[in-house]
């Protein structure tokens, strides 16, 4: 979790329901405080995250230790991910090791990125958190910078290839070795784009 003011951001996947009533997986990095009753969420309204939550109100917050999972929502991959239905707006992905169904009470839609207050309606332990090591953080490093490739520096994101790809070779798994790979390909791709 990352401290702002006196709220967390906690690295998360938020799933909601499209239009066509299928799932919606992608990365979301809520402000909440440190008991998980204060949520914020700050989706760009450019995004399907914002389209479906808005038209909704409805969404479910995954806290997960797959670093795989991770990697494939920042990438808009995770949609297959297998789920349970939660009420009329909701899926809860069978990865979560807890869950938080969250209901919009209010709505600021007057910037780019729109800020809705949430209240938690239902939430669940699926499994333990198995915990982080350095290979699943560089992952979700990895993934941020995934996120940001398009407004960031090639030297910087290079620098941090490298400074993580260390700590994957150190304490890594395969499935984390794959996610970061997944990424660092991703971002090799993007940077090849942008020439």
């Amino acid at each position: 979790m990352t401290v702002v003011g006196s709220r967390l951001i906690l690295e998360a996947i938020i799933t909601t329901c499209s239009h066509d009533d299928s799932m919606h997986v992608a990365p979301m990095g809520p402000e909440v405080d440190e008991r998980l009753e204060i949520w914020v969420l700050k989706p760009f309204q450019s995004s399907t995250t914002f389209s479906n939550l808005h038209r909704t109100g409805a969404c479910v917050v995954h806290v997960v230790d797959d670093s795989m999972l991770i990697a494939e929502a920042v990438l808009g991959r995770a949609n297959h991910y297998p789920a349970k239905r939660l009420g009329n707006h909701c899926f809860i992905l069978e990865a979560a090791c807890h869950w938080y169904a969250l209901q919009v009470v209010d709505w600021d839609t007057s910037q780019p990125r729109a800020v809705a207050r949430c209240e938690v309606n239902e939430r669940g332990v699926a499994r333990p958190f198995f915990g982080w090591n350095r290979a699943k953080h560089a992952v979700v490093e990895m993934a941020i910078l995934a996120s940001r490739v398009h407004i960031l520096e090639r030297a910087a994101i290079a620098n941090e290839i490298e400074r993580f790809r260390v700590w994957i070779d150190k304490t890594a798994g395969n499935r984390e070795r794959e996610a970061f790979e997944l990424l660092v390909q991703y971002i090799e791709r993007a940077n090849g784009s942008q020439q």
